[in-house]
C-alpha cells in the first residue's frame, strides 16, 4: 500500500538517454526538464494476490498522520487486512505521515501486522511498480487528460482496468526482485 503523485504534464523524470562517455553536452544528449510539472493528484490504493484496495485520490493533494488514519486507515486498510485473512501483513513505507506515534498505535490497537520495511527501498514495494503501470497506461492513453478531474477519472477508469492477474505476477516476481537487490548490495538491480 502506498500513495502516488499522477501529473497532468507528462513527467520527463521517465525519460532515459544512454551515451558516450564525454559526451554529455552535445544537444542530443539533452533533455530539458519542467520541474513544474503542473497540477497533479496525490492518490492512494493497496494491492494483494488477487485483491486490491479501492482507489483513493486525496483532496488538497496531500497527507497527514490524522488524514492518513482517518481516511485510509480506518475505513480502507482495516476492513481490506480483516477480509485477507491471518495470513495478511500490512506494508507501508517510512513515509512522514506513515511514521506518526499515532498511526504506530491506532496500528497496534487494532493488531494490524506490520512488516517491518528498510528506509529508501521503493524498488521492493511492489505497488510501485503498478503505479508504474498505471501511469504508462494513462499516457498511452488517445486523449490525454487536461484537468484534474479528467486525470481523476483516467485513474480511476485504469485502476479498475487494470488486469488483477498483472498485480498478481507483479507481487510474485517479488523473491526474485529481492534476490537481485540482495546480489546487487542493495544498489540498482536489473529485473
Amino acid at each position: 500500500m502506498d500513495e502516488s503523485r499522477f501529473n497532468i504534464q507528462k513527467d520527463s523524470r521517465r525519460a532515459m538517454i544512454w551515451r558516450e562517455p564525454g559526451t554529455c553536452y552535445r544537444a542530443p544528449n539533452i533533455v530539458e526538464r519542467d520541474h513544474y510539472r503542473g497540477s497533479g493528484l496525490l492518490v492512494w490504493a493497496g494491492i494483494a494476490t488477487n485483491g486490491r484496495t479501492d482507489f483513493y485520490v486525496f483532496a488538497g493533494g496531500f497527507v497527514t498522520a490524522v488524514q492518513y488514519r482517518d481516511e485510509i486507515l480506518h475505513p480502507l486498510v482495516r476492513p481490506f487486512i480483516a477480509a485477507r485473512g491471518t495470513n495478511a501483513i500490512f506494508m507501508d513505507d517510512k513515509a512522514r505521515p506513515h511514521s506518526a506515534r499515532l498511526l504506530r498505535s491506532y496500528l497496534e490497537s487494532k493488531t494490524i501486522p506490520q512488516m517491518a520495511w528498510p528506509a529508501r527501498s521503493p524498488d521492493l514495494n511492489s505497488i510501485e511498480h503498478v503505479w508504474d503501470m498505471l501511469g504508462r497506461r494513462i499516457a498511452g492513453r488517445s486523449v490525454p487528460p487536461g484537468t484534474l478531474h479528467g486525470l481523476q477519472q483516467a485513474l480511476l477508469q485504469e485502476w479498475a482496468l487494470l488486469p488483477q492477474q498483472v498485480i498478481n505476477d507483479t507481487i510474485s516476481s517479488m523473491p526474485r526482485r529481492c534476490q537481485a537487490c540482495i546480489s546487487a548490495r542493495g544498489y540498482h538491480a536489473r529485473y
